[in-house]
C-alpha cells in the first residue's frame, strides 16, 4: 500500500477511534437533560437538514442510537488502522461523515469551514485507494457476494475480534467516564477553563424587598445576587434552560440557553463575557441580542423578556 494511503489510513482510524471513545467518556452524551446529550444533537442536527427524517427516527431512542454510533466509530477506527475489512470501514467511515455533513455542519458557509466535508472526501480517496490496489494485486475488484464466498474462518475470526475489541474499548471508557457535569444536575453550566460560568443558586428570590413588587411576576433573582459581569441560569415557561445576565448596573438581559445550531445547551464564559457552546463552538454576545460571532450557528439566541423592579431591585420574569 503506498505512504500516501498508509498516512490517510492511520488518521482517518485513530480520528474515529477517538471520536468513539470521546462519547463515552462524555458522562453527559447519553444523560438526558445535559449540555451535550446526544438527543438534543439529533433533534437540533435534523432542523433543516436533508436527512432531517433520518435524524428524527433516530431520536426515537436516542440512548441507543448514541450508543451505536459510538461503537461504529470505534470498530471503523480499529477496522482501519488494523487493515481489517478496510473497505467496509471506509464506507461506513465515508457514510458517517456525509450524513454529518449534510446535518451537523449543512449549515455551515462557506461549505469549506465545515470539516465533515473535507473528511467525506478523505474517507472516498481511501476508497478509492483501496479499491485501485484490489484491482492492481488480483485484477478485479470482488463484490459483496464475491466476499461472501470467499470469506474463510480466519476472515470471520478478524471481524469477531474487531467487533469485540470495539465493545471492550467502550466498556473500559465509560468505566473512566467522570461525574456528570453540573449543567445536567443543577441547570447551571461550566466556564471555558473550569471555571463557573453561573453565579448564584438558578431560581434564586430576593429576600431584601420592602414590599410587594411593582412588576408581576416570579423572581428569578436581586440585582444584589447578580454582580456585573455573571450569569445564572433559570426555567423559562414554554422556553426551557435559560441565562440572564447583567451587562451593566441597570442592564440585565435573558436568552434562551438552546443553541440555534444543534440544540445543546450554552454556556457562559465570565472572563470574555460570551455565550459559546460546548458541542460545535458557537459562540453568542449577549450585549448584542446574543448574536453569533463564531462557530456554525445561523441565528441569535431566542430573547427572554425580564424586568427590573425598582423598589425591590428583583429581577422578575413577567407574567
Amino acid at each position: 500500500m503506498p505512504w500516501a494511503m498508509r498516512i490517510l489510513r492511520a488518521f482517518l482510524g485513530a480520528t474515529f477511534l477517538f471520536a468513539g471513545v470521546q462519547k463515552f467518556l462524555d458522562p453527559n452524551f447519553l444523560h438526558a437533560g445535559s449540555a451535550t446529550f446526544v438527543g438534543n444533537q439529533l433533534r437540533g442536527f435534523a432542523q433543516g437538514s436533508p436527512v432531517g427524517p433520518l435524524l428524527s427516527f433516530l431520536d426515537r431512542a436516542p440512548v441507543l442510537a448514541g450508543i451505536g454510533i459510538a461503537l461504529l466509530e470505534i470498530a471503523i477506527g480499529l477496522g482501519t488502522l488494523l487493515g481489517v475489512a478496510l473497505m467496509t470501514a471506509a464506507v461506513g467511515g465515508a457514510t458517517i461523515s456525509l450524513t454529518l455533513w449534510l446535518s451537523a455542519t449543512w449549515h455551515v458557509h462557506p461549505y469549506f469551514l465545515g470539516s465533515d466535508s473535507i473528511y467525506t472526501v478523505a474517507w472516498l480517496a481511501l476508497l478509492a485507494g483501496v479499491w485501485q490496489t484490489e484491482r492492481t494485486r488480483i485484477g478485479h475488484v470482488p463484490g459483496p457476494v464475491e466476499v461472501l464466498d470467499a470469506m474463510d474462518r480466519r476472515q470471520f475470526l478478524r471481524g469477531g475480534v474487531v467487533a469485540g475489541m470495539a465493545v471492550a474499548v467502550a466498556a473500559v471508557t465509560k468505566a473512566f467516564a467522570g461525574p456528570l457535569a453540573p449543567s445536567s444536575i443543577a441547570g447551571g453550566t461550566q466556564a471555558r477553563g473550569g471555571g463557573a460560568g453561573f453565579t448564584g443558586p438558578t431560581g434564586a428570590t430576593g429576600d431584601g424587598s420592602t414590599g410587594a413588587p411593582s412588576v408581576r411576576g416570579r423572581t428569578i433573582t436581586t440585582l444584589d445576587r447578580l454582580p456585573v459581569g455573571k450569569a445564572i441560569g433559570f426555567t423559562a415557561p414554554g422556553v426551557g434552560a435559560a441565562v440572564l445576565l447583567r451587562l451593566a448596573n441597570d442592564q440585565v438581559v435573558a436568552y434562551s440557553r438552546t443553541c440555534t445550531h444543534a440544540g445543546c445547551l450554552v454556556g457562559y464564559d465570565p472572563s470574555s463575557r460570551i455565550l459559546f457552546c460546548p458541542c460545535h463552538g458557537a459562540e453568542f454576545d449577549p450585549a448584542h441580542g446574543a448574536a453569533p460571532i463564531a462557530g456554525p450557528a445561523p441565528t441569535a439566541l431566542q430573547t427572554i423578556r425580564v424586568e427590573v423592579d425598582p423598589q425591590s431591585g428583583e429581577v422578575i420574569l413577567p407574567a
